[in-house]
């Protein structure tokens, strides 16, 4: 079984993106622009997720809602409820971006939330990518 060529290259460009974001956000995560690291985070959940999607359906994940109810998919495919809790966080981070609403408590409450989740959604990219024999 191989990866279609316009689908892995759809796939490369979205990990460009998300370590673009990430190295944003360890930026602004070192300089305590807690609402700029919030919505760098939100970046790398949205793309990661529509990573595993176009893995999964064929196709990434576009508007907000469809990654709220790709994310109810995952629940019910994986049976790993956190990931509801772990999404909302990630949702008000999105909302810090815009309104610079959280202390540093709380962001580091939601931020733990959003890297746990990245780190789920990257285990099943990895799990789905094997069964291809690709690493990215």
């Amino acid at each position: 079984m191989s990866l279609r060529e316009d689908l892995l290259r759809e796939l490369l460009r979205r990990r460009y993106m998300i370590e673009k974001y990430y190295e944003n956000y360890l930026k602004h995560l070192e300089s305590r622009e807690y609402d700029k690291a919030s919505e760098d985070l939100w970046g790398v959940v949205n793309n990661i997720a529509s990573m595993l999607s176009l893995l999964l359906k064929g196709k990434p994940v576009g508007k907000h809602e469809e990654l709220r109810k790709f994310v109810n998919e995952l629940i019910s495919l994986k049976g790993d409820v956190r990931l509801k809790e772990f999404l909302l966080a990630c949702e008000r981070l999105h909302a810090n971006f815009f309104h610079n609403f959280m202390d540093e408590q709380q962001f580091e409450e939601h931020r733990m939330k959003a890297e746990e989740l990245i780190s789920i959604l990257e285990k099943y990219i990895a799990e789905e990518l094997q069964k291809y024999g690709i690493t990215i």
